[in-house]
């Protein structure tokens, strides 16, 4: 895949899939949250999931830091 696909969501959190592996997510605020150059997802749906389930995957690192 050389193409890039991007989503913003309506929690403010954007993604972009590009090159042959990369994926990176931004804050609402337009700093990067997470940045990868290995992924699993391909699609433009894929990228939609990920990206309005980000929220929830950066409270749950958060909740489980503060278990410690």
């Amino acid at each position: 895949m050389s193409e890039t696909i991007e989503y913003t969501s309506a929690n403010g959190y954007k993604g972009v899939l590009y090159g042959r592996s990369s994926l990176v997510i931004y804050n609402p605020d337009g700093t990067m949250s997470l940045h990868t150059g290995r992924r699993s997802i391909n699609s433009y749906e894929e990228l939609v999931k990920l990206v309005d389930d980000h929220p929830s995957f950066i409270e749950m690192l958060r909740s489980a830091r503060t278990k410690e």
